[in-house]
């Protein structure tokens, strides 16, 4: 794996690290803005920082009200498409506090590099029973 490829995907793991922590202050920096969020519910255009605060306020809000506890990162696959765009594929799990399984996840993540630093430029959430393998 090239130098950055392993730097996308180090940024992508701290996100992912991030976001279990339910900090949508901390949760942010991680996305360029703007974004964009796709998901059998719906699609949201994430224009603002602020903007992307909310949506990530209410999404925690949602999954703790599920009874979300943590997330396991299962597989993680990166592909460089140009010097300042990449494809990262996530697959993983959510816990419930119980020690249940609340769901299984996959996303595949747009990534942008800006003035030197990996950001999400679009996150699209897809069904983990229909597995995308990036070549």
């Amino acid at each position: 794996m090239s130098s950055e490829n392993e730097l996308i995907e180090k940024t992508y793991r701290a996100y992912f690290t991030v976001f279990q922590m339910g900090d949508p202050r901390q949760i942010t920096p991680y996305y360029h803005v703007p974004s964009l969020f796709l998901s059998p519910a719906g699609s949201y255009a994430l224009n603002s920082v602020r903007e992307a605060e909310l949506f990530f306020e209410r999404l925690i809000y949602a999954l703790k009200a599920r009874g979300y506890a943590r997330s396991v990162l299962t597989d993680v696959q990166v592909h460089a498409l140009t010097e300042d765009l990449a494809l990262v594929n996530a697959r993983g799990e959510r816990w419930k506090r119980d020690g249940e399984l609340l769901e299984r996840i996959s996303a595949l993540y747009t990534m942008r590099k800006q003035e030197g630093s990996w950001r999400i430029a679009s996150a699209t959430m897809y069904d983990p029973e229909r597995p995308l393998r990036l070549a």
